[in-house]
C-alpha cells in the first residue's frame, strides 16, 4: 500500500511539473510577443511607463513560476521542502505587488500592512538562512502492506 501511495504520488508531482513548464512556456512566449508588439507600434521602440510596469509585473509572475517549479522538483527529488524556497517565492510575489502598487487606489494602512509583511518575510529569510532549515514530511502515516 505505501508503495502503490509513493508511486501515484510521484506521478502527481511529475505531472505537476509538466503542467507548471508548460504554463510557464507559455508565459514567457506571451512576454516576448507582447514586447515584440509594443516595440512595433507608433512610436516605434518606445514603451511608456504603464507598459514598462505591466511588463515588470509578467516577468515577475514568470519569476514566481520559476521559483515554485524549483521548489516541486526539488521536493521530488530530495522528498523535502526547502522552506528558504517557499520563502523566497511569497518574498518575490510581494514585491511585485510593491512595484505594481498603485498609490492611488489604496490608503495608508494596506501600504503599511504590506511593509509588515515584507519585512517580517525578510527577517523569516535570514533567520531560515542562518539555520539552514529543511522540512522532512513524515511518511509513518501509510500503512505498509
Amino acid at each position: 500500500m505505501k508503495k502503490l501511495v509513493q508511486y501515484i504520488e510521484k506521478i502527481l508531482i511529475y505531472g505537476i511539473l509538466l503542467l507548471m513548464s508548460f504554463i510557464l512556456l507559455l508565459a514567457f512566449a506571451d512576454v516576448f510577443f507582447e514586447i515584440i508588439s509594443r516595440m512595433f507600434q507608433k512610436p516605434y521602440f518606445i514603451v511608456d511607463a504603464n507598459s514598462l510596469m505591466d511588463l515588470f509585473s509578467i516577468f515577475l509572475v514568470l519569476l514566481i513560476g520559476i521559483e515554485l517549479l524549483e521548489t516541486v522538483k526539488l521536493y521530488l527529488k530530495e522528498d523535502v521542502v526547502h522552506v528558504e524556497l517557499v520563502i523566497l517565492v511569497a518574498i518575490i510575489a510581494l514585491s511585485r505587488k510593491v512595484i505594481i502598487w498603485d498609490f492611488n487606489k489604496f490608503e495608508v494602512n494596506e501600504m503599511l500592512s504590506l511593509a509588515a509583511m515584507v519585512v517580517a518575510l525578510g527577517v523569516t529569510y535570514v533567520l531560515v538562512k542562518k539555520s539552514n532549515l529543511k522540512v522532512r514530511l513524515p511518511r509513518k502515516n501509510i500503512p505498509e502492506n
